[in-house]
């Protein structure tokens, strides 16, 4: 079957059709999916009976895989490149409501960009449906580089240049959660990147924030915090979003160098979800 691409009505986010992702792929698949991906910046793969190692081998073509961080982890879960982002704990019941790591994933309801805390950066990001609710919440996605696009010459000089203080102590600090381990605090200090970037494979420039982003270098703190507030509120208008609605065994793809991404809430303490994570880092740092 040949692998056809769909895009949405807006040309942000696509359905691809025609690709089994339990079967080997090709180098030239690869391509064609490297070139969707950096056409639509989010794509998914509709009913997909994944496994791990399958997920891991698509991560794989992307770059090389990321170690998810420790903090909180799902103990059940022993693959190092995995997380689970669902809402079920290491005993497989749905997590109680005062469980840690549930107040350490509600971060993930701010817009962000996966593991901008760290250098170099999380590249793609793939996100499997293992078990949804009857209704499940949706996933909502911004498009950075229209966005940008849609600024002024003169506010785009204004901003470029800029760089941006990004630590995971700034997203959880928004929920409460502080509890980090000397540990965690030692391997994964602030890093700076830069505000605007030109996204390798288009050729086109994007934002670069998200709640991991706390403060403009050089800047009042305050002063930088309203910027980056600003910019986020700007370029997560509906107009610039993909929504995009679950079904059981989506495989969901996106580009974390040109995206902005948030889960959205449900009753977590009524229906089970349960999502493995996994991405893979830029080869350089940015």
């Amino acid at each position: 079957m040949s692998m056809t691409i769909h895009p949405s009505a807006s040309n942000f986010g696509a359905e691809i059709f025609g690709l089994d992702l339990r079967e080997p792929i090709d180098s030239a698949r690869y391509e064609l999916l490297e070139d969707a991906l950096s056409a639509h910046g989010v794509i998914c793969f509709r009913d997909q009976a994944v496994t791990d190692a399958d997920q891991e081998a698509l991560v794989r073509w992307f770059g090389p895989p990321n170690v998810a961080t420790s903090e909180l982890s799902n103990a059940s879960n022993t693959n190092p490149y995995f997380y689970d982002v669902g809402n079920v704990d290491e005993n497989g019941e749905i997590m109680a409501r005062e469980h840690k790591r549930r107040l350490y994933l509600q971060a993930n309801l701010f817009w962000h960009s996966d593991m901008s805390m760290r250098q170099p950066p999380a590249r793609v990001t793939t996100l499997s449906a293992r078990v949804l609710p009857d209704d499940p919440p949706n996933t909502e996605f911004a498009d950075l580089r229209t966005a940008w696009s849609a600024l002024s010459p003169a506010r785009q000089a204004e901003l470029e240049g800029l760089m941006i203080e990004h630590s995971v102590y700034a997203s959880r600090a928004r929920v409460g959660y502080t509890e980090f381990s000397e540990e965690t605090r030692k391997r994964l200090p602030p890093v700076a990147h830069p505000l605007v970037r030109v996204h390798k494979r288009s050729g086109r420039k994007t934002f670069y924030m998200g709640a991991h982003a706390s403060h403009v270098i050089g800047w009042p703190l305050e002063q930088g915090k309203a910027l980056l507030e600003e910019l986020v509120e700007f370029a997560t208008q509906p107009r610039f979003r993909y929504v995009h609605r679950w079904r059981a065994g989506d495989v969901l793809v996106w580009d974390n160098s040109c995206t902005l991404h948030r889960s959205t809430e449900f009753d977590d303490q009524k229906y089970r979800r349960e999502l493995r994570w996994c991405s893979c880092r830029e080869l350089e740092p940015v």
